[in-house]
């Protein structure tokens, strides 16, 4: 508490160590499924779908499965379900 009585409170925090590493690499994309997760950010789906079309092109990424989220924050059960048939996901934002 300061002198004229106000709290205040220290924002910073230790560092987090999280549990799980990196998945690992994959050795091609030729043939394989893409994810992605809209997090709804202007032109986030777009981007990635764009960004998706040039992967098939160039190394032959198979198909792809867009899902969205709506809300700020962890997706639901059923969308990270659908994700987990993918080889591998995009995720990410834009405004």
């Amino acid at each position: 508490m300061s002198d004229s009585g106000d709290l205040l409170y220290d924002p910073t925090a230790d560092p987090r160590i999280l549990a799980t590493g990196l998945a690992p690499r994959l050795a091609s994309l030729q043939g394989k499924r893409a994810g992605i997760l809209d997090n709804s950010k202007a032109n986030a789906g777009t981007l990635m779908l764009a960004v998706v079309e040039r992967l098939k092109e160039r190394y032959g990424v198979r198909d792809v499965i867009k899902r969205e989220k709506g809300i700020a924050g962890p997706p639901s059960p059923s969308i990270l379900a659908d994700l987990t048939t993918c080889d591998f996901v995009l995720v990410g934002s834009a405004d």
